[in-house]
């Protein structure tokens, strides 16, 4: 016969040795909970301060909310396809005109602004021109107004000169000169590419470079018409990152909504028109035409093109 007081004494040595496992893992799940939650508090202290930037200021003013610069870099994308992947591409060159109601937030505020301050993509633009960490290009043996140059050494801009001639010399500080000239910034010039990429059966829209018109007659109310002329040309892959940097308006009732200039204009939430088609002859639309109707019928040709080309691609 089994022997029963033998059998008993296992099950409570069985027993007992169950509750000290069940108990030693009842006190590592409590160790490793708390550890987890230090580590987490830890996290959030040292995340708090640059994740999330309180709406006000210690003087209860309202914060302007601007990202690191650094932190900005490291997220832009920029696509490059093989050129033997690109079987379809059309460059042409746009005008904004910021005076349009759906172009407002690229021009608005126009003055008292400065580093801290909320921005319009002009003063982005030259205030990073005028403190050197953008390069401005102007092409030295082509004075037409629509031709983008080369951004190669030869054609950079001397600022110097430039602000000797454009009278901004005699302004002390960067901002000084942002704020004389930003209000008469009402238009600027981008140059795009559309192209179709085979090896990934997508259509692409590119950026190219960007140009600020200044208005020539803008404190001179008396001449009543638009006189611009192109100040410099720069990259627009550059001036991605400080683009990212600033948010942007675009809602007059409710200004919580956070946009950056560069998804705004990347995703071309702007209203603009074609001024040049980079055909064989690569002229400007209005070149030899000046009936109005017949520069329209121009632009919406060469818009036709990349929409109906677009929605060709998924006709069935």
């Amino acid at each position: 016969m089994p022997d029963m007081r033998k059998n008993g004494e296992l099950r409570m040595t069985h027993k007992k040795n169950s509750h000290v496992m069940k108990r030693t893992r009842i006190y590592f799940l409590i160790a490793v909970a708390c550890f987890t939650g230090l580590n987490t508090l830890q996290a959030q202290e040292k995340l708090s301060p640059d994740s999330t930037q309180l709406l006000f200021d210690s003087r209860g003013s309202f914060n302007h909310i601007k990202t690191n610069l650094e932190d900005v870099r490291a997220k832009v994308i920029e696509i490059n396809p093989r050129v033997d992947d690109v079987v379809w591409r059309k460059m042409v060159l746009r005008v904004i005109d910021l005076r349009e109601r759906q172009n407002r937030p690229l021009y608005f505020p126009y003055e008292d602004i400065s580093e801290s301050s909320q921005k319009n993509l002009f003063s982005i633009i030259f205030s990073h021109v005028l403190d050197g960490s953008l390069t401005p290009y102007k092409s030295m043996s082509n004075a037409e107004q629509t031709f983008v140059p080369p951004f190669t050494p030869e054609n950079q801009l001397d600022l110097e000169e430039f602000l000797q001639a454009s009278s901004l010399n005699s302004w002390e500080s960067i901002y000084d000169m942002v704020n004389y000239v930003s209000p008469g910034v009402v238009k600027f010039y981008i140059q795009e590419m559309w192209y179709f990429n085979k090896a990934t059966s997508m259509f692409y829209n590119k950026i190219m470079a960007i140009a600020p018109l200044y208005d020539e007659n803008y404190n001179d109310k008396a001449q009543g018409y638009l006189r611009t002329s192109v100040f410099f040309w720069v990259p627009f892959g550059d001036l991605r990152p400080f683009l990212q940097e600033e948010f942007i308006k675009i809602n007059g009732r409710n200004t919580t909504p956070l946009v950056d200039f560069d998804n705004f204009l990347v995703s071309r939430q702007f209203n603009s028109y074609i001024i040049k088609d980079y055909d064989i002859t690569a002229q400007d639309i209005d070149h030899n035409i000046d009936n109005p109707d017949f520069i329209f019928q121009e632009q919406n040709r060469v818009e036709g093109e990349i929409l109906d080309f677009e929605q060709d691609l998924w006709h069935y």
